[in-house]
């Protein structure tokens, strides 16, 4: 106790000086009564001073404010004790900055991993930001030029909402640049503080995307003592790569396949201290780039005051002070019933996570909020792909994208994947990423190459792609309200009953946005005579101009943004 009370530190001693206030004022009253005592003889001091008869409990009720004065003085000015780092024990922060540099080209759409490389490396990324220790990381995508999308930050959100911003469309230069990826890379880390420094590069690693001006760019990291590390997102037997409008490239009237050139890039990590791992199930792939990689790098110096690791014992101060303050302003029966309710709270045992049949209970009773909650708490494959069913019928598509994609990493067969993928195909279906739905259900098809639902779904999906017009109304394909394409079924682990993701059938005809009401929706002609309005064709345009600049478009934003570290050079590259 007495070794541990020499430890105490304090993160403001300042706030100490608030604690003497109470005793303080203790003293002045003190002096002020032996004054008031000393005015006259004992015996005429009745007459010469009132003194206040004497108030039941009061002197209680002060020592208690006193007391809790004290703890609040004393859990502001933050006791904490050191926290001693062993031999080899890394620091709680690993100072890093890092560039993400992300191959968004044409073959990045290329569907020899799936769902396809583009979208794997989106997931392998956001399943890399919970194991960041405090690195600062930025993100530059790359295809005919290079730009940067996020500049160095440790905020984890931010990144991750930069991943969900990246499309193969913001860059519209045609090509693999992976020389000017890498020197803008180098550029953001010369201007960033430190020197401890690398670059993640993610991409396909394409054969095509090898030549002098890349080498050139290489061994410039390695010059200046970045190491590289690469995430191959491929195979080296290859994929056709698909156009954004439809079909595959070709090259001499023959389909282009782009194919992994592990071989260099594995040269070009390990020249310069880095190492190249292919993308692989599960978690090998990130315990070898980053906790035996990246994250094993030697940080920056912690400053002495912040390098030890602390435990904060305000909390031992600030609970005890503000019981005694409800014990003297709440009436005693109030002040008991608080007490007793927060010993309960802490003698109670947890709760239970939440268990298949409960959630399935719950998606039957079509409650769908709680049914997401409780797969949520289920965890693991089976409570994504729930989640995903859940957040499916509650219309929120997004969500069902994120936690299919989940569960595509958590699969743990080829069964698993090809539900995760058949799903995550819907629900790109359902935001109208024809080319993307496409890619998905293909995928399926090469595990379960019998399978019914996932060829009509593709069918659809590529006419959707040929066709690329919104139509007012237009004539629905979907089979319905929902529609067969989301009859995908979902088999979860330790259910008990049907699974869920089958929507009910409806006779197909017109298409309307689940959010609107059905009451204008039908209106007949006859009912009364139509309203003749007049509109003046210059205000009508003028009107139509303004509204058009009203419209969000987040992409065109964020194109004219990569637009100005443009480097696409004079040299020609094949389109993917």
């Amino acid at each position: 106790m007495i070794d541990t009370l020499l430890h105490l530190q304090w993160r403001e001693p300042l706030w100490l000086v608030v604690a003497a206030v109470p005793p303080g004022f203790v003293a002045w009253r003190w002096r002020r009564r032996a004054r008031v005592l000393h005015y006259a003889d004992a015996d005429l001091l009745p007459w010469a001073a009132s003194v206040a008869g004497k108030r039941t409990g009061f002197g209680a009720r002060a020592i208690l404010e006193a007391l809790a004065w004290i703890l609040l003085a004393l859990a502001a000015a933050g006791p904490r004790l050191p926290l001693p780092l062993h031999d080899g024990q890394a620091t709680p922060r690993h100072r890093l900055t890092a560039m993400v540099v992300l191959d968004v080209s044409a073959s990045m759409r290329a569907a020899d991993i799936v769902p396809d490389r583009l979208a794997r490396a989106r997931l392998e990324l956001l399943d890399w930001l919970p194991r960041l220790a405090g690195e600062r990381v930025g993100l530059v995508v790359y295809a005919g030029e290079a730009g940067l999308l996020l500049p160095p930050t440790d905020d984890a959100a931010l990144l991750a909402r930069a991943l969900d911003q990246v499309d193969s469309r913001l860059i519209e230069a045609p090509g693999t640049n992976l020389a000017a990826a890498l020197d803008l890379a180098r550029a953001q880390l010369a201007a960033a503080p430190g020197k401890a420094k690398a670059v993640l590069l993610v991409t396909d690693a394409e054969a095509d995307s090898v030549d002098a001006a890349a080498q050139d760019a290489a061994d410039a990291l390695r010059a200046a003592r970045v190491p590289l590390f690469v995430l191959g997102v491929g195979t080296e037997a290859g994929a056709p790569v698909p156009l954004p409008g439809g079909g595959w490239a070709e090259f001499d009237g023959a389909p282009v396949i782009s194919r992994m050139a592990a071989p260099t890039y594995r040269q070009w990590a390990s020249a310069s201290g880095g190492r190249f791992v292919v993308a692989s199930d599960g978690d090998a792939d990130w315990t070898a780039l980053h906790d035996n990689g990246l994250g094993a790098l030697p940080g920056e110096p912690l400053p002495p005051e912040t390098a030890a690791a602390w435990r904060e014992l305000y909390a031992w101060c600030l609970a005890p002070a503000l019981a005694l303050l409800m014990a003297t302003a709440l009436p005693r029966r109030v002040a008991a019933l608080l007490a007793l309710g927060v010993i309960g709270a802490v003698l109670a045992p947890p709760p239970a996570r939440a268990d298949a049949p409960a959630a399935w209970q719950a998606w039957q009773q079509r409650d769908y909020g709680r049914a997401y909650l409780l797969y949520l708490d289920v965890g693991g494959y089976p409570g994504q792909m729930g989640a995903g069913a859940a957040a499916w019928r509650q219309a929120d598509y997004p969500a069902a994208m994120r936690h299919y994609g989940a569960a595509l990493l958590l699969a743990g067969s080829d069964a698993q994947r090809a539900d995760a993928l058949y799903n995550l195909g819907n629900a790109h279906y359902a935001r109208r990423q024809w080319q993307a739905a496409y890619e998905a259900y293909a995928a399926v098809l090469r595990v379960r190459p019998q399978d019914a639902r996932a060829s009509r779904n593709r069918e659809l999906a590529w006419q959707k792609l040929r066709q690329e017009r919104p139509e007012t109304p237009r004539e629905s394909d979907l089979g319905g309200r929902r529609g067969f394409i989301a009859e995908g079924r979902i088999q979860l682990d330790s259910q008990t009953g049907a699974t869920p993701g089958d929507p009910e059938f409806g006779p197909p005809g017109l298409q309307r946005d689940r959010g609107t009401s059905g009451a204008g929706a039908t209106a007949a002609s006859g009912a009364a005579a139509p309203m003749m309005v007049r509109v003046e064709p210059a205000l009508a345009l003028s009107g139509l101009k303004k509204l058009d600049r009203l419209q969000d478009r987040p992409d065109s934003l964020l194109k004219n943004l990569l637009k100005q570290d443009a480097r696409g050079g004079d040299a020609a590259r094949r389109p993917w």
